[in-house]
């Protein structure tokens, strides 16, 4: 018998960190402008703020092999550079977001991509998402905070299971 499919049809590993100032950015942000679905609270303002390290990775993998293969890292860790906000765009919404710059979060995706997934984005963009916005909207914020830049302090690994399920590994 097979198991009933739960959750998501992807797992992910992200490297969360300590970001105070998201709250105080994200309001300045018009309610009118933030985008939601009604019975889904994966849109509107980010409220975990995250780094994707790799989406699309299968059931199969275990969250202990990627933090195993995270740990190889452990001592190049540093602080993660938010360089300036822009914004990506499909037919519902806009994703505002910083751009992250950083070569070991590059190195860390590299290594996670031997293992089991499926991608429809190669090419690796890390970012940092501010928020949902409605469609067309993103551009006012891009103006409004294109000044900002931020060292953050990386605190922990998340592993998100295609169950909903989430695990944790403190850096």
């Amino acid at each position: 018998m097979e198991a009933k499919k739960q959750g998501y049809d992807f797992a992910c590993a992200m490297v969360y960190v300590k970001f105070p100032m998201l709250e105080l950015i994200q309001q300045f942000i018009d309610p009118d402008d933030i985008y939601t679905e009604v019975g889904d609270n994966t849109y509107g303002l980010e409220i975990e703020p995250h780094i994707t390290l790799l989406y699309g990775l299968h059931a199969d993998v275990n969250p202990d092999d990627v933090f195993n293969a995270i740990e190889s890292f452990k001592y190049e860790w540093q602080p993660i550079k938010l360089a300036k906000v822009s914004s990506f765009a499909n037919e519902k919404y806009d994703v505002l977001k910083f751009t992250v710059e950083s070569s070991l979060l590059h190195n860390i995706n590299g290594v996670l991509t031997k293992f089991p997934h499926t991608t429809n984005f190669p090419d690796y963009n890390p970012h940092l998402t501010i928020g949902y916005l409605k469609s067309g909207t993103s551009n006012v914020y891009i103006d409004v905070f294109s000044d900002l830049v931020y060292l953050l302090e990386p605190e922990k690994i998340v592993y998100s299971h295609t169950s909903g399920e989430k695990f944790e590994h403190i850096i």
